[in-house]
């Protein structure tokens, strides 16, 4: 070989040497120096996965408890919420499951399970617990009420209370407490429950009214006294006028009370 031929092919040695020794160089680089962001590469790396934000986990926990409760998202107030075992699943559509942990009210502490598929086959099981409170309008005394008075229209009025520490018997129909008589005396601004008030009598003790009895086409009517109020439908003593009996009889009317014959 000639020293010239020898020449080149040194020559082209040498350029492969240092081409190999640059990539190299380049390859050893970190990848802020090849213009990469590091967030990217690993994004790379769970490609074909999803994750759920305990936002989202947050937003169906409301939304059972909106369709359970029959309640707008403004009536209920999530706090202390808290998201156990969520984890990546694989890429596609998600779908979610919810079940009550207990049969408590949805009111207070209360735990859920969300079911997460993806295409709908199961992936995984969360744990979802919250602290939950309801607000609703409840009707409430606009004055002292003393034992035996009748509430008018006038005497409640409705404010919105949170009902998660309440009992269940209050009410929230304003329709429903007019005409009720009240069994204890009551404060002004109490809530009204279902134990405080009773119907109102139709017929007192001292009136006078008619004993009925009827059987087919017989009906026999005699004079009689009320023994004690009562209220419609709700059996009482009366005294039989005529024989001075006391006979129980159901209230009809204000001025019928009705016994089997």
């Amino acid at each position: 070989m000639s020293n010239f031929q020898f020449s080149i092919v040194g020559r082209k040695l040498m350029q492969t040497i240092i081409l190999g020794a640059c990539f190299l160089g380049i390859c050893c680089l970190p990848p802020e120096a090849l213009g990469v962001d590091r967030r990217e590469i690993r994004g790379i790396t769970k490609q074909g996965s999803q994750s759920i934000s305990e936002d989202r986990f947050r937003e169906i926990f409301k939304e059972y408890l909106c369709r359970r409760l029959e309640k707008e998202k403004s009536d209920i107030m999530v706090s202390r919420f808290k998201v156990i075992g969520n984890k990546p699943v694989p890429a596609g559509k998600i779908n979610f499951q919810l079940f009550q942990k207990d049969k408590r009210r949805l009111e207070g502490y209360v735990r859920l399970v969300a079911i997460v598929s993806v295409n709908r086959v199961v992936k995984n099981k969360v744990k979802l617990s919250g602290w939950v409170d309801v607000f609703e309008s409840v009707v409430c005394t606009r004055r002292d009420l003393k034992k035996g008075e009748i509430i008018g229209k006038d005497d409640a009025y409705l404010a919105r209370k949170n009902i998660s520490h309440l009992p269940s018997n209050i009410f929230t129909d304003m329709g429903r407490v007019v005409g009720l008589m009240v069994k204890h005396n009551l404060n002004k601004d109490t809530c009204l429950k279902a134990w405080m008030l009773r119907e109102s009598p139709i017929v007192d003790k001292g009136d006078m009214v008619i004993i009925l009895a009827e059987s087919g086409n017989l009906k026999v009517t005699v004079p009689g006294r009320v023994l004690e109020s009562g209220c419609l439908g709700e059996p009482i003593r009366v005294r039989n006028a005529m024989s001075k009996k006391e006979i129980y009889a159901k209230v009809v009317n204000s001025s019928t009370v009705a016994v089997d014959f």
